[in-house]
């Protein structure tokens, strides 16, 4: 239920995001992001919304071997300022379908998007039954505090250039 308000909500304001990251990227075309906020909100919807993230996935009662997958607990979302509403979508569909909490980090000249889409996405998730603070994201980004944030979470979901991913 929660990752389909995620999906819904995403879809409902996916022209209102992709205007805003282009307003305050410079970035693309505002066609282009509404299409790619569409893809995340929508397309991976359907793609995720069936799979099974937690628990018992695979039984293997022969070799005796049993595959189970479980939540990593608190996951870092770099979100870059080329696709930053889109990014903060589908990182945060995926994580919350795996039962992780997120914590973002908007790339400073994508900081309003990015935050507006994870607000937006957190307010649906909280009135489909998410508890509070699951869906977090940094207000002041800098490298430095995507830094520290990197050290601390539990994995890390990095999108941007090269140099960010090594980090």
């Amino acid at each position: 239920a929660v990752i389909k308000a995620i999906s819904e909500v995403g879809i409902a304001h996916a022209e209102e995001l992709a205007q805003m990251a282009h307003e305050e990227t410079g970035y693309g075309k505002t066609a282009d992001k509404k299409t790619k906020n569409l893809l995340a909100a929508e397309k991976v919807y359907a793609c995720i919304k069936d799979m099974k993230t937690v628990g018992i996935l695979e039984e293997d009662k022969v070799n005796k071997v049993i595959k189970v997958a479980v939540p990593v607990g608190v996951i870092a979302g770099v979100v870059p300022s080329t696709n930053p509403t889109s990014t903060a979508i589908y990182k945060i569909l995926i994580c919350l379908k795996t039962r992780n909490a997120i914590l973002l980090s908007p790339h400073p000249t994508a900081k309003r998007c990015t935050i507006e889409a994870a607000r937006i996405m957190n307010e649906a998730a909280m009135k489909a039954g998410l508890p509070e603070n699951i869906i977090c994201w940094i207000d002041e980004s800098s490298i430095e505090m995507s830094q520290t944030m990197m050290k601390e979470v539990d994995l890390i979901m990095a999108t941007g250039g090269a140099g960010m991913v090594k980090a």
